[in-house]
């Protein structure tokens, strides 16, 4: 009797210990393999204009593939094919909808996004989750460029100023880098803190995001992990850009990551940001209130 109970004092003690060990949650990934993110989200914007309020809804659909090209030490180049880019909005102005997927029509916008579906891009990521810097993001953004050649000159100019702010290297680096901008730098274990930080950027819009993560759980290899985002926008450093934004909030978020690839498998989470928006046109100026409800996930398809 008095060994079982021993044997069954040392195995509850094991199981402690494990559960209480650091572990290190890095992405280890397959050569060759092509990884798929799929993620959508919807908003709610409420804008204040002229005393009136205006209501908004956008949803968004992106599909993100990649694959692991050759990797150095603790350093991956990865190659990036953005698969899908797909919004749809609707106001009482009317609505629009996008979506790169689908063979492009006479608007440039269309042209543009289905040019950036069909090329790939090559990053240098750590295993850390880190962004590095691109290897091939001039040859990308030459190919996706070469489509104003399609467009009539008479939309040319207008269309060359979406491309170049759908292209900027910042914006293009904002829809890898949250990829995986959620990893701690040293191993953890259940009950421990860390934080990551990114700007998302589009256009002459930037926010700076302050992310922090708690480790809730370990159990079959998954790690179930909680945090919350801050969000800030940031000043624009365009003296002519005719529109700006003073905005803040935060996101809560749940997620889960696969323990053997360092991967998010899952990720949901609920946000609020407001603030105001300045447009500017002619030397005046109008601000206008705005409030964003959003919710979204984020499924990895490995």
């Amino acid at each position: 009797m008095k060994k079982v109970i021993f044997s069954v004092f040392f195995a509850l003690l094991g199981i402690s210990l494990m559960a209480q060990a650091p572990v290190s949650l890095k992405l280890n990934l397959v050569k060759g393999k092509v990884y798929t993110v799929k993620s959508t989200s919807k908003q709610t914007m409420q804008i204040s204009a002229n005393g009136q309020q205006i209501a908004i809804d956008i949803s968004s659909k992106n599909v993100v593939s990649y694959k692991v090209l050759s990797q150095l030490n603790d350093v991956m180049d990865i190659e990036f094919k953005f698969d899908t880019i797909a919004s749809k909005s609707s106001s009482p102005m009317g609505s629009k909808e996008t979506n790169s997927a689908k063979p492009a029509g006479n608007d440039p916008l269309e042209k543009i996004m289905n040019k950036i579906s069909q090329n790939t891009i090559i990053a240098k990521i750590s295993t850390g989750g880190k962004f590095v810097d691109f290897v091939t993001y001039s040859k990308f953004k030459d190919n996706v460029m070469f489509v104003l050649d399609s467009i009539p000159a008479v939309k040319r100019d207008q269309a060359k100023t979406q491309a170049e702010g759908l292209l900027k290297e910042s914006a293009v680096k904002s829809m890898i880098e949250p990829l995986f901008a959620y990893l701690p730098e040293k191993p953890v274990k259940v009950g421990d803190t860390w934080e990551t930080s990114f700007i998302q950027s589009a256009n002459n819009m930037s926010m700076l995001c302050m992310n922090s993560f708690e480790l809730k759980s370990i159990e079959n290899n998954v790690a179930a992990v909680s945090g919350k985002s801050e969000i800030e926008s940031l000043p624009s450093n365009d003296p002519n850009a005719q529109m700006s934004q003073e905005l803040k909030g935060n996101i809560t978020f749940d997620g889960m990551i696969d323990m053997a690839t360092g991967l998010r498998l899952k990720n949901s989470s609920k946000g609020h940001i407001e603030g105001t928006t300045t447009m500017k046109n002619n030397g005046n100026e109008m601000k206008m209130p705005v409030k964003l409800e959003s919710e979204s996930e984020v499924v990895m398809s490995k």
